[in-house]
């Protein structure tokens, strides 16, 4: 099979981070979102995927240039889902398609490929459970057959719905064709009242990421299951004077410094030096950052980090190349890229632009 992922739209509900680094370039425990995507289709035997992209799709294409495997669709106007799909109607095989901005489960995957293979649907919808079923498309089933899909029903008349992960057959192309929808959703609604649309149900897991919380949630979601034992890079430098407990994956020339303690789940990426006097906790923290004599709980931090002495950081997500000066404390705050954050501020539940400054000792809520 092969599989398209659908990148091209621009996330304004992820703001500020949308703004500098597309939703499936965003780094989810350590690497891309959409490479989590990709290392699971390529593990249930896809041979050849389609990103659909518009919005910085530079960014992807540098991100995957060196892979044979993984070709850019540029889509042009982002009009809606249905003509993503369309514009990749030279595919002659069985596909997948997935949203960019979410993350699955592998089983979940081989499941909806396994369902669809052999029981020959048009279509086979990938769907699951949810608190507040309207804000997705609703999922009418009789008997595994889905019968209608009714996009963000004001009152749903059940709790199943449309993760936006599919299998088709090449037939889509034409019932995009003959639907007069841009949403992807709606066409496989009109499709199943003619052709037999299955259902396969998630039995592990699948998020969406559509707010600034469902970022810090994904990340944190992705660590937990990716991270365990102690996996310490041979080129990494530990002190003696180190405390290390719990799940922990330590990247390539590391330095953690003395008096410094890590505890799991974390993840540390590459050249980044921890300490002394630090202390991180249930944390993902990006390559190149430096935490000196700081503590970071229950956070995420973007790569290329600095978080001086006397700082700390809880419940937050800090993007790239963030400069965090003495004596500040964030908490449930969302940092754009390349800002600068003076000493003594306290920041909470705050969204800053990229780039942002502030001035010393501000109060910001």
């Amino acid at each position: 099979m092969k599989a398209l992922i659908l990148c091209a739209k621009k996330k304004e509900n992820l703001f500020p981070f949308t703004e500098t680094t597309p939703t499936g370039l965003l780094p989810i425990a350590g690497k891309p979102a959409v490479r989590h995507i990709i290392e699971d289709l390529r593990a249930v035997g896809t041979d050849e995927v389609f990103l659909v992209t518009n919005h910085l799709e530079e960014r992807f294409e540098d991100e995957f240039k060196n892979e044979e495997d993984i070709s850019i669709v540029h889509q042009e106007e982002v009009t809606g889902t249905a003509d993503a799909v369309k514009h990749c109607d030279f595919i002659e095989d069985d596909f997948f398609v997935v949203n960019g901005d979410v993350i699955v489960s592998r089983d979940d995957l081989r499941d909806l490929k396994k369902k669809h293979l052999n029981e020959r649907p048009e279509a086979t919808v990938l769907g699951d459970n949810e608190d507040r079923p309207e804000k997705f498309g609703v999922l009418s089933i009789v008997n595994d057959e889905v019968k209608t899909v009714e996009e963000k029903p004001e009152q749903a008349e059940n709790s199943l719905v449309n993760t936006g992960v599919y299998a088709f057959r090449t037939s889509i192309f034409q019932a995009i064709e003959d639907s007069s929808s841009p949403s992807l959703a709606e066409a496989v609604g009109e499709l199943a009242q003619r052709r037999k649309v299955k259902m396969s149900v998630i039995d592990d897991y699948w998020m969406e990421i559509d707010s600034l919380r469902k970022v810090w949630k994904a990340d944190r979601f992705k660590r937990d299951k990716a991270v365990s034992g102690q996996e310490i890079a041979d080129s990494a430098q530990v002190h003696e004077l180190v405390e290390i407990k719990g799940n922990v994956r330590i990247g390539e020339n590391v330095v953690i410094r003395e008096n410094t303690t890590v505890e799991g789940p974390v993840i540390v990426g590459e050249n980044s030096v921890l300490g002394p006097n630090s202390s991180v906790f249930n944390s993902t923290v990006g390559a190149d950052c430096q935490i000196r004599g700081a503590s970071v709980e229950n956070s995420f931090l973007f790569d290329n980090q600095v978080i001086d002495p006397h700082t700390h950081v809880e419940q937050s997500v800090l993007g790239r190349g963030t400069d965090i000066k003495a004596g500040t404390v964030i908490y449930e705050s969302f940092i754009g890229d390349e800002s600068f954050i003076e000493m003594n501020n306290s920041v909470k539940g705050a969204t800053f632009y990229p780039d942002a400054r502030t001035d010393l000792g501000e109060i910001t809520k």
